[in-house]
């Protein structure tokens, strides 16, 4: 049988609905940004998208603190409670690395062939998904609707497939003969920041599936 993680309230509802909205919208500004980059490089849209992940990112860091001081005030365990504040926190992190990302591509500006575009975008989509489905089982595991191991099965699912469209990518990279080394290994740094935030994603889908296993009990 199921128990309750703390008394339900509008304003906390209302706060942890709109902190995973935030981590969803961010994602689809990441990949947006991603497109800018590829078509036009580090340019003034390029640079105001980078701007609204890292506006997700301040807004979610108030909001998760909004929380934590209600979750204290309401959570009937706290066991519980820790283990909340840690899903929240680690789920929070997605929009650090999306936001890092960016600063990489700001910083270093890698000339990107045309012919890897859309493998890129391939990648980055996947990624999104893997993601907005972690982001489902958070949805599910607050509302206890019994749907959360579909959405982290999906997680799994997704992230396995972020990793054989890396790994096709960084073979195209290296099988290029125009490209210098160098260039190459810039290339799959670039690749790998990116397909490593769906494994974050699914480290984060492991954690949650342990938390709901003990809220079962």
């Amino acid at each position: 049988m199921e128990f309750a993680l703390f008394k339900k309230t509008r304003e906390l509802d209302n706060k942890i609905t709109e902190f995973l909205d935030n981590i969803s919208e961010a994602g689809l500004v990441y990949a947006r940004a991603i497109s800018l980059y590829l078509e036009q490089g580090a340019s003034e849209e390029f640079t105001q998208k980078r701007q609204e992940v890292s506006a997700f990112e301040s807004r979610n860091d108030q909001l998760r603190r909004d929380v934590e001081a209600e979750l204290y005030e309401h959570t009937l365990l706290p066991d519980s409670r820790a283990d909340v504040l840690h899903l929240l926190e680690n789920v929070d992190r997605v929009i650090n690395k999306y936001e890092s990302n960016l600063y990489m591509y700001t910083i270093e500006q890698p000339v990107i062939p045309k012919e890897f575009h859309a493998q890129i975008k391939q990648l980055v989509q996947t990624v999104l998904d893997c993601v907005e489905a972690l982001v489902v089982s958070a949805r599910s595991f607050f509302a206890m609707n019994g749907e959360i191991k579909n959405s982290l099965h999906k997680v799994m699912f997704f992230e396995k497939q972020a990793d054989q469209q890396g790994t096709a990518l960084k073979t195209a990279f290296f099988e290029q003969k125009k490209l210098e080394l160098a260039h190459k290994r810039q290339l799959q740094d670039f690749e790998m920041a990116t397909e490593q935030i769906s494994d974050f994603a699914e480290d984060v889908a492991d954690s949650l599936t342990i938390v709901s296993v003990k809220r079962s009990f």
